[in-house]
This record gives structure tokens, sequence and C-alpha cells, in this order.
């Protein structure tokens, strides 16, 4: 049930008297609140608010003069990331140097221990390739030049070519188990340098400060080189899965199946190599058949060459022989005349055929000029000879152009002598070697044997 209630007005000095008593009823009831309070401690046993702070201050923990062992453990470790090859261990400070700012220095040693098994990889063990050089002596026979079994059958030195003296490559039966033991032999292996648990030491100098109930360091320096000499190797779990891992169970498994593979080569090769020299005799053999159808062939060709050459030879001699006439003609520019030369006597020589006879104008045999000619009888690539004519003093027309010669004292003939006994070649004048085109050209054949004419000689 609502009560009605009045609002009645209040002066200034009326409402000031309010506040004041007001005020003061706060402030004691708030003594008689602490007082109260205090009583309720000491009836509790508990010290009063002013003796329970001094106490809190009298017995505040005083600050640590250094880091702990963890501390410092746990900054040592993230100084060396990058080294995961070894746990931390035990860990061991000289006593810290307090500095002027209040801060400390140390230095601290860390033995750390290696995770696991640590392998380097190495060069095989000589002891391996010393066993492969037993394969060397049926490799190296294998691969010799045909010369070298060309020799052995009885060869001669005339019969080898540049292709003979190369060495010879094996063939892939052969070079695939070559290789092979080369591998065998020169392939890399893993041997264990550091065992698990091995102590590897690390050290550290550093500053460290207490600020806020935390240790802050500073000026570290860490020297970790054992630590990181640790990564050059390779881990045991990181070992390839067919990592060789030398052992001394591992090296006498390896050098008895470097045996086995050589003994097996040796076997591969004998037949081989023995083919080879069975090939080199059969070579041989072509060799000497060819070397002697080649001399045949020479010597046949020779003789063939020869039998050629003395049927030209036979020829020239025949066709310069004593009573033979030959008759033609002579031509320069435009104009032209005849010419027959008389063989009076021949006589044969080695090398050649010298004669003596008379050259005229055909149609007035009266008038006539000796002559003397030698045939030079080695036969010319074309099948012609060479026969040179000088000649000397005789009757002759004036009128005709060949007089130019028969005047001079120097007259010639150069002429070539064919198989079929054709004399062609210039009548010029020995003086006229840079006005060749002075010279008549002679073209003269064989003609039948005529009655013996008298002539006189000067």
């Amino acid at each position: 049930m609502m009560q009605n209630s009045r609002i009645y007005p209040v002066n200034g000095k009326a409402m000031k008297r309010l506040l004041i008593q007001t005020a003061v009823l706060t402030a004691s009831t708030a003594m008689l609140t602490s007082c109260f309070d205090e009583i309720k401690q000491v009836i509790a046993g508990e010290p009063a608010p002013a003796e329970q702070a001094e106490k809190t201050e009298q017995e505040a923990p005083p600050a640590p003069t250094q880091p702990t062992n963890e501390e410092i453990t746990r900054m040592m470790v993230e100084q060396m990331t990058g080294c995961e090859a070894a746990n931390a261990g035990e860990l061991s400070c000289s006593a810290p140097q307090v500095n002027p700012d209040s801060s400390v220095s140390m230095n601290a040693t860390l033995k750390m221990e290696v995770k696991e098994d640590l392998y380097a990889k190495e060069t095989a063990p000589a002891a391996f390739n010393k066993e492969r050089e037993a394969v060397n002596e049926a490799a190296n026979t294998a691969m010799k030049p045909e010369s070298i079994y060309l020799f052995q059958v009885g060869a001669t030195t005339e019969l080898i070519t540049d292709a003979d003296r190369a060495a010879k490559s094996l063939p892939e039966h052969l070079q695939a188990p070559l290789n092979e033991l080369k591998e065998l032999a020169d392939s890399s292996v893993y041997r264990k340098v550091v065992s698990a648990g091995d102590p590897v030491e690390t050290s550290a100098s550093f500053t460290a400060v207490y600020v806020d109930g935390v240790w802050q360091f500073s000026n570290i320096v860490v020297n970790n080189a054992a630590l990181l000499a640790l990564n050059e190797y390779t881990a045991q779990s990181a070992l390839p899965q067919d990592a060789s891992v030398l052992t001394p169970e591992f090296e006498e498994a390896r050098k008895t199946l470097i045996r086995e593979k050589v003994a097996a080569f040796n076997q591969l090769a004998e037949p081989y190599i023995k083919g080879r020299e069975e090939a080199a005799r059969a070579t041989l053999t072509e060799h000497q058949a060819r070397a002697e159808e080649e001399a045949r062939r020479v010597t046949e060709q020779a003789a063939a060459q020869e039998a050629a050459r003395q049927e030209s030879i036979n020829a020239f001699v025949q066709a310069l022989a004593d009573d033979k006439l030959f008759a033609g003609e002579w031509t320069r520019d435009k104009r032209f005349g005849e010419l027959s030369l008389h063989i009076e006597q021949a006589k044969r020589f080695d090398n050649s055929v010298q004669f003596i006879g008379t050259i005229y104008d055909t149609k007035l045999e009266e008038a006539s000029l000796d002559i003397a000619g030698r045939c030079d009888l080695t036969p010319r690539e074309d099948g012609t000879t060479q026969v040179d004519i000088t000649i000397y003093d005789g009757q002759y027309d004036p009128d005709q152009p060949t007089a130019e010669v028969y005047d001079a004292k120097d007259g010639m003939l150069s002429l070539k002598l064919s198989k079929d006994g054709k004399l062609t070649g210039i009548m010029s004048c020995t003086s006229w070697a840079n006005t060749p085109e002075k010279a008549f050209q002679i073209n003269l054949s064989p003609k039948a044997k005529e009655e013996p004419r008298g002539r006189r000689r000067r």
C-alpha cells in the first residue's frame, strides 16, 4: 500500500547544517569500522596492517647474484642454431665478475653429447684397387692394337697400317664388367668417425644483468667450433640407403667380390683374345694374298709395258731403217709444198737410232740437201718418240719459201715419230727460237720403197 509523501522546502542554512552533520556521521562510521577490523585481527592473532606492511618489506628475497645453470644452458643452446648433432649436457661456470653497472661477466663451458653415430665420406681403400689390378693383364691384352697380334703371327712392318697401330676398344660384353670392377674399386665409402654419446665441448663468455626479475644476456661470444665440425659428417639416420659403410667385414666382402669379378672377366676375355689372334692370322693371310696378287699384277703390268715399249721401239727402229722413204708436205701460213725424206743408212744404239740421208722437193729430186738425224727410242706417254734432224748443204729451189731454211746455216727439223711410222713436227732454224711463226709445219708418211737413185754428195 503506497503512502503519500510530501516534500518540504529547505532553506540555505538548513542545507549547510545538514551536509556537515552527514560528513561527521560518515567519518565516525569509518573510524568505528577500522577500529572494529583491528579488534577482529587482534582477536584472530593477525598483525595490524601497518605491522604487516613492515614485515613484508623485511621478508622480500634479495636479487640473485648470477643466472642459474638452466638459464645459461638455455642461452647457449639458443646461440647454437644449426648445430643439431649433439644434446646439451653438464654446464660449468666461472665465478661471476660484478661490473660497475651491477651486471656480471661470466665464462661457461657446456659439455654436449653426440646424438648418433657420424660418418665421413671417403675414397675406397687402396686395397680394393690392388685387388682389381689382377684384371689389367687380360684387359690390356684384349685392347692391344691389331699390329701387335699381326706381329705375333708373323706379319712384317710393311703390312702394318695406321689403323692397325690404334688401340682396340673393348666390346660391350667386356667393357660393362670392366666398368663394374672400376666402380667396386673406386666408389666412395662411409667410415664412422664419431660415436653416439661422444662428448663435444663448447664454451661462451657473456654479460648478464637482472632486470624486472629476468636475466638479460649480452656481449655473448660462443666458441662452438668443435660442434660445427660435426656438420661435415653424415648422421647414421641420413646415410643413403645403399651406403657402403667401412667395416672390417665390409672390406673383406668387397675384396672377395672384386676377386670373383676379376676371375669372371679373365674367363670372359680369354676366348675374345684368342679370337683376335685368329683374326690377325686371317688378316695376315689376306695381306699376303693381296701382296702376292699385287706383286703379280705389277710384274704383269711391267711386262706388258715393257712389251709395249719394245713393240714401239721395234716399230721406231723399223721405221728408220736403211733406205726408208717418207713423203708428205710442208705448210706455212697459206703456202705449202711437197717434201720427201730418204734415210740412206741407219744404226741402232741402246736407246737411239742415228741415221743419214737427204730431204728434197718431191717434184724435184735433183735438188736435195744432206741430213743427219737421231731418234730417241724412249716412248712418250702419247706413244711417239722424238726425232731431231740437222740440215747440211745441198741443192734446192731458191724460189720456194723453204729456201729460207736451206740458206741458213742452222736449219733443222724437230719431229715426232709415231708407231705407225708417221713423222710430224716443224722445219725451222735454231736462230728462229723467238719467232716460232716462221717455222714450217711438216707432215710425212712412210712411202713404198723406190728404186735406188744416184745422188751427188758434197
